[in-house]
């Protein structure tokens, strides 16, 4: 009797775990389809990044789509399917027409033909304005920069993507600076350094904007500190780090500056100092090309003290240039 009951028992799980194997089969598709080549360019799977290069599915966010296909089924109705995939795991069907499949296939063959144009003409070294398909590192007129790539140019905006941000829209008029980046520096990251004000511890003739400010220690024996009181006008000072111990010194360092053009920059200003029972300092002018990064920069100045201004100048040639993504090398010469 036991026997007998173990046996049904047996039968009834084995019964139960053909039903459950049967029912995680998956089911035979009465509807074979075949997998289409949009581009060879992109191949049978579009990621996430040949979506934002080419500009593909704007009805698709960036930040969450994953993949895609296109599929045409086998029945007499040869009907185009876009499958997409999405990052939570979540699936999409849009059916397409032949002659919207048609007109992806064109999108892509035109964007490649542009970042084609935009390769060779960085080849030959001249650099186009608005190339879709390169990165960029975008300093807004607000003082908002960002990296992305430009995927869309319109009449009087810019759409870019970007890694944090997703898909960036900007009006062109709101844009101060857009700096093309290498590969390299897209893939490790690239911010200028700074607004480039200054190379060591000599001014360069770019300024400050309005409420921007920076502390700086120079040989761990002075703090020094300036602040943009308008987009032209900036005012510092330099203090010891413990005052009344060792150099008792303490300088203020305004400046004026003004754009001549968006890389040539002029400025003048004063490093006044007190100390020793005595005050002093050098008054100049210099002037920059170049980017907050990337400058040279030429200058001239006097010094005076106690009321007496020393005749010959100094003369300051000095600059910078990155050599990475983060860290400048730079150098600054002084002769006197």
């Amino acid at each position: 009797m036991h026997f007998l009951y173990a046996v049904t028992l047996l039968l009834g799980l084995l019964s139960v775990s053909v039903v459950s194997v049967a029912q995680r089969q998956p089911a035979v598709s009465s509807n074979p389809v075949k997998v289409l080549v949009v581009s060879p360019v992109v191949g049978e799977t579009i990621d996430a990044k040949e979506k934002a290069t080419y500009g593909l599915f704007p009805y698709y966010g960036a930040n969450d789509f994953r993949e895609a296909r296109f599929v045409q089924s086998l029945t007499p109705d040869s009907t185009i399917t876009l499958q997409t995939s999405f990052r939570d795991g979540s699936t999409k069907q849009r059916p397409f027409t032949a002659a919207e499949f048609q007109a992806v296939r064109a999108s892509i063959a035109d964007r490649q033909q542009l970042l084609n144009t935009k390769q060779t003409a960085l080849n030959q070294g001249v650099t186009l304005a608005d190339s879709l398909g390169q990165t960029y590192s975008v300093e807004l007129y607000t003082g908002t920069s960002f990296i992305g790539m430009l995927i869309t140019r319109r009449l009087t905006e810019l759409d870019f993507q970007t890694k944090d941000l997703g898909r960036v829209t900007v009006q062109k008029a709101n844009i101060k600076s857009m700096q093309p980046l290498t590969s390299g520096q897209a893939g490790k990251g690239w911010e200028p350094v700074g607004n480039g004000t200054r190379i060591f511890f000599a001014p360069t003739a770019r300024s400050l904007r309005k409420g921007e400010g920076y502390v700086q220690d120079i040989d761990i024996i002075f703090l020094g500190a300036n602040y943009g009181i308008t987009d032209n006008i900036s005012i510092g000072a330099l203090v010891p780090v413990v005052p009344g111990v060792g150099l008792n010194v303490f300088a203020l360092t305004p400046k004026v500056g003004f754009s001549v053009t968006d890389k040539v920059k002029a400025a003048a200003g004063v490093l006044f100092a007190s100390g020793f029972g005595g005050s002093g300092g050098i008054a100049y002018g210099v002037g920059t090309y170049g980017t907050a990064d990337s400058n040279a920069t030429l200058g001239v100045g006097y010094l005076f003290a106690e009321g007496d201004i020393e005749s010959s100048p100094v003369i300051l040639v000095g600059g910078c240039h990155p050599r990475g993504p983060s860290p400048l090398a730079a150098q600054r010469n002084v002769y006197f």
